[in-house]
């Protein structure tokens, strides 16, 4: 390759893309794999890419940057500062995605920013398989021309409802009552066998059948106690860092 071929070659590469200049925040996981959330990431990362007007920021680039303000972006609770992070990463509109793996369902909440801090939000429903099919491109497709059609300059009282963190955390309240109950119900089963009859009549192998099915029971309570515990404390965990995101 002549000098001259090589020159042009390297300024081209290095010619900024034309439209609106974005940056899209490596996604945070809920309950789903990092390499899960990062394949969701690069699936929006595509698609951004391939919208009209839209100049999308190496994953690179944004994560030094990212680096450089400490690995994260600090909460806002107002579009003042919403606006002024946009504008410290040098960008027209800023992506940000909470990539979600509860219920057996995947899914990404999805908000994009401007620069004077107005907000749009955006829900990306994902296949349960862990290979993006076309079904996913397609509804990234629309969730994110709907972002970046919508007017992102409505009042901040006037944004949808949170029907998501309420419905994750609604769900954890129930889960973490119930498994409270079965994990009451287990103690009882240990203090009853604590007493080494179980309270089992008879004799010999009666006893013996008797005495297996109040331990087995009691096995069972204590399962589902703790599994019912800890997804209790998942999805309420996930509701509150959804809230949190979704902070005005």
């Amino acid at each position: 390759m002549s000098l001259l071929a090589l020159a042009l070659a390297l300024s081209l590469a290095q010619t900024p893309c034309r439209g609106e200049r974005v940056v899209l925040v490596p996604f945070q996981p809920v309950a789903l794999s990092t390499a899960e959330a990062r394949r969701a990431e690069d699936l929006v990362r595509r698609t951004v890419e391939a919208l009209p007007g839209a100049c999308l920021e190496s994953r690179a680039d944004t994560v030094a940057r990212m680096r450089a303000r400490g690995g994260r972006l600090s909460g806002c609770s107002d579009a003042a500062c919403r606006g002024a992070q946009v504008l410290a990463l040098g960008a027209e509109r800023l992506v940000r995605g909470v990539a979600l793996g509860v219920g057996g369902t995947r899914s990404v909440a999805l908000t994009l920013v401007d620069r004077e801090g107005h907000e749009s939000h955006a829900t990306l429903e994902l296949s349960p398989s862990e290979a993006v099919s076309g079904q996913d491109e397609t509804r990234a497709r629309e969730a994110l021309t709907s972002l970046w059609t919508a007017r992102t300059g409505r009042r901040v009282d006037e944004r949808p409802a949170r029907v998501l963190p309420t419905v994750l955390v609604s769900a954890g309240g129930v889960a973490l009552a119930v498994g409270v109950g079965f994990g009451l119900a287990a103690r009882q089963s240990q203090k009853t066998l604590s007493t080494g009859s179980a309270n089992c009549g008879g004799e010999g192998q009666a006893f013996r059948e008797c005495f297996t099915a109040r331990l087995r029971e009691g096995r069972s309570r204590a399962t589902t106690a703790n599994v019912l515990l800890g997804a209790g404390a998942l999805l309420g965990a996930g509701g509150t860092v959804l809230f949190i995101w979704e902070l005005p």
